[in-house]
């Protein structure tokens, strides 16, 4: 099993003892006990440590681990804050252009999520068809240990959806499902 780690803040890692610049692919065992530290480079987060016993989801304030399929596992950390209540967090860029859409329709901007598809997808759904398509989710999650187009959409209770999409002059052209 590949375990993947990502986070939105740049990061060292120690996994199990070994430190790592990047975390995109580890090989494990489906039953380790896993140990991961995350070491923010930025002075005003906080270092912590999370620990994946085998395969199981977890969910906390600071980590999101998944199962996404039989062959990969997700840990998606957050950043550590010195304060416990900061009201000021700046919003973090989307990666890319699935990620902008994503973020735009969570954030109720329809309008301006719609705009990032190509003219040949707006002629074949409309804003609500985009708006329920993506419903019922609560985070994206790109596949980007394998360089491909491929996204995980991840619903509240932890279950993963494999799907795909195309640009076209850097437009989204079309968002498939694979699973």
């Amino acid at each position: 099993m590949e375990l993947h780690i990502q986070s939105d803040f740049e990061c060292v890692y120690s996994v199990n003892g070994e430190f790592l610049e990047r975390a995109d692919s580890i090989t494990m065992s489906e039953y380790d006990v896993v140990y991961v530290t995350v070491f923010p480079l930025s002075r005003s987060l906080l270092p912590y440590t999370v620990k994946l016993c085998g395969a199981e989801n977890i969910k906390s304030d600071l980590a999101c681990g998944i199962k996404l399929s039989s062959e990969h596992y997700l840990l998606s950390l957050s950043p550590r804050h010195m304060t416990v209540y900061e009201s000021t967090q700046k919003p973090i860029p989307a990666k890319s252009m699935i990620s902008r859409l994503f973020s735009l329709l969570r954030s109720g901007d329809s309008a301006a999520a719609y705009a990032l598809l190509s003219e040949n997808l707006r002629s074949a759904i409309d804003r609500p068809a985009l708006e329920k398509f993506f419903s019922g989710y609560e985070r994206l999650t790109e596949c980007s240990w394998d360089g491909s187009n491929k996204f995980y959409l991840i619903d509240k209770n932890g279950n993963a959806k494999l799907h795909a999409y195309t640009l076209k002059d850097e437009f989204i052209d079309d968002i498939i499902e694979c699973d």
